[in-house]
């Protein structure tokens, strides 16, 4: 299973996702792809099926 990471903002970033929030009347989520993309990769890696 893939677990998602949320992003680390500075605060610029920060100000626009909540002025977007605004102006689309909506809750928005940032994501930190690359973390979650790792960890898929390492999960991929781990799981391999060895057939008997």
């Amino acid at each position: 299973m893939v677990k998602t990471k949320f992003a680390n903002l500075g605060p610029e970033q920060l100000n626009e996702l909540k002025s977007l929030e605004e102006k689309l009347g909506v809750t928005l989520l940032a994501y930190d792809h690359f973390a979650t993309e790792e960890q898929s990769e390492e999960e991929n890696n781990s799981s391999t099926i060895n057939p008997s």
